[in-house]
């Protein structure tokens, strides 16, 4: 399963992904414009079922 859209300074979502058991595979760079942080990564999280 492949969840695609966690914006990397979103720590708290990412930290639940991966406390569920999914990883980080890949970050797309500049792939989300946050309205205080400007354009910041997006990571693609993968968990095997």
């Amino acid at each position: 399963m492949q969840f695609n859209a966690v914006v990397e300074t979103n720590t708290a979502a990412v930290h639940l992904w991966q406390a569920l058991g999914f990883e980080i595979i890949g970050t797309v760079p500049e792939a989300f414009d946050h309205a205080e942080d400007g354009l910041v990564g997006m990571h693609v999280m993968y968990l095997e079922l």
